[in-house]
């Protein structure tokens, strides 16, 4: 399952290619907008699984697992938070940090958003979680906080807003040792491009360069101002109004949690193109305060009934998040599976000596590290293409290999395989026995196209306009129809006309109002 092509485009094909060799660059890496430092970590898990079973997704699964457990942090970050003002706080913290669905949903995601916040909530477990945090603390912190914004650049404000918040006046106790761990981390980035033969911070650069100046994100699409808010309202629908009203409640034990949050969605509320995972720091941070917001709430009861209303508190985060996550936020658990799981059975074949795409999406163009061959990938955008025959795209088959490829050995979901052609047979076809119905309908198209040839048509012509005919009835009255997948190649041509079924159904006629039975070839 990939949740956004980013994800592959950005980082795991990258780390494939570290890996394995063959991958697919985008327009991003080769204007030199990205650091190699993400690519070249994930390459070790992804290496690792590679070797151990390479004919599997074992390597994605290893680089999940190790995603996963990079996302603890963020758990224990909100446990310590808690644990600090008593240990109420600290278990309903860190349950709502390990069951909100947002936070399950990227925890695996090899994307810079869920990376750079579980590198930002390790610095705020070392600055906030503390009541005197020492010089190490802030140098760790420091380190981390270089990392996030190596992994994501535009976390910038929001990390320097922690920073004032924490260090306050104190340069050499305080910032300091915060600036010399910010070095160090930028060192190593500098270091990971260098290896790959990049320019050292080149990519901050043209990154910069492209979105701000040149505005190559406005193509990708633009929302107002307020459209954080609006996508945070859909997603959270009803619970929106009291997760606000508990993270302002627990913003006065944390401010520099409730600035931060606040600082990050105002920052990227600037920019025109937005995208949900672009605030992912934001809405964590405010659903951590919102428990322990609640947790305040219920110290206010009477210790005898602290117990069940904690149980009840800690029951109702669980629905809600269960609930969310089957709202409006559901279609993005499956997104983009069926095509992940097509790409991923391709490779399976040891014998597959290519991979051809019908007509993609622009932003879909296959992918090698799920793939995982050593072959080339083509894209076939118009129905001739399709209709080449193997020697001309080199795709489906290989020369002097009669064996199968990918796009013959896997058909799409839904369709049958094609059938291979019958053996020619010597002498006459043995008659079938038709049923009554059926010898009408014959009788009835032998009495048509008689009075057609008396007309002066021809039977080619007159069954070519008969199904052009029905197709614009088909398209004209859908209500009439049973529903049956094949009637939507009438619309639209979306598959190559190799396989396709004998369907057989009902359509009005706009001469009568009777029904007439026709074939759909």
């Amino acid at each position: 399952m990939v949740g956004w092509f980013d994800e592959i485009w950005q980082y795991l094909e990258p780390a494939w290619h570290l890996v394995a060799g063959p991958w697919v660059q985008t327009w991003d890496y080769r204007a030199g907008l990205r650091s190699w430092l993400i690519p070249e970590l994930l390459a070790v898990p992804m290496g690792l699984g590679h070797a151990l079973s390479p004919d599997t997704m074992l390597h994605l699964l290893l680089v999940r697992l190790a995603l996963a457990a990079l996302s603890l942090v963020i758990v224990g970050a909100a446990v310590s938070l808690g644990l600090r003002l008593s240990r109420l706080h600290g278990i309903v913290a860190g349950f709502v940090a390990a069951t909100w669905f947002e936070l399950v949903y990227f925890a695996p995601r090899a994307l810079s958003e869920p990376i750079g916040l579980a590198l930002l909530m390790g610095a705020i477990w070392l600055l906030l979680a503390r009541a005197r945090p020492g010089p190490r603390q802030f140098a760790a912190a420091g380190l981390l906080m270089g990392l996030c914004f190596v992994a994501r650049i535009q976390y910038g404000p929001a990390l320097l807003t922690l920073a004032i918040l924490a260090a306050r006046r104190d340069w050499r106790g305080a910032w300091l040792p915060m600036i010399a761990g910010g070095c160090a981390a930028l060192a190593i980035d500098a270091a990971a491009n260098l290896a790959m033969g990049a320019t050292p911070f080149r990519w901050m650069i043209e990154a910069a360069r492209i979105n701000l100046i040149e505005g190559r994100a406005r193509a990708y699409g633009e929302m107002p101002l307020i459209g954080y808010f609006s996508l945070i309202a859909w997603y959270w629908y009803l619970a929106t109004a009291p997760i606000l009203l508990l993270a302002w409640i627990g913003a006065k034990r944390y401010p520099a949690l409730l600035w931060v949050a606040l600082v990050h969605l105002g920052f990227h509320s600037l920019i025109g193109h937005k995208e949900y995972r672009f605030v992912l720091a934001s809405t964590a941070l405010l659903v951590i305060l919102a428990a322990i917001g609640s947790a305040e709430l219920l110290r206010r009861l009477p210790r005898r009934r602290l117990a069940l209303a904690t149980a009840g508190t800690l029951a109702l985060w669980g629905m809600a998040s269960a609930a969310l996550a089957a709202g409006h936020f559901r279609p993005n658990w499956s997104l983009e599976a069926d095509l992940a799981a097509a790409l991923e059975r391709a490779g399976r074949p040891p014998g597959t000596c290519g991979l051809a795409l019908y007509r993609p999406r622009d932003t879909v163009a296959g992918a090698y590290a799920l793939y995982r061959r050593d072959t080339p990938i083509y894209v076939l955008g118009t129905p001739e293409e399709a209709m080449r025959p193997r020697g001309g795209i080199g795709a489906v088959g290989g020369p002097g290999r009669p064996g199968r490829g990918a796009a013959e050995a896997i058909p799409p979901r839904g369709r049958r395989r094609a059938r291979p052609p019958r053996r020619a047979r010597l002498g006459p076809a043995p008659r079938r026995r038709l049923h009554p119905r059926s010898r009408r309908d014959r009788d009835r198209r032998v009495a048509s196209r008689q009075r057609q040839l008396s007309s002066g048509l021809s039977p080619g012509s007159a069954e070519k306009s008969r199904r052009v005919f029905a197709a614009f009835t088909l398209h004209r009255y859908k209500a009439g129809i049973r529903r049956n997948p094949a009637w939507r190649g009438l619309s639209r041509e979306t598959h190559p006309p190799h396989g396709r079924r004998r369907a057989r159904g009902r359509v009005k006629c706009l001469s009568s109002r009777t029904s007439r039975r026709f074939s759909v070839q």
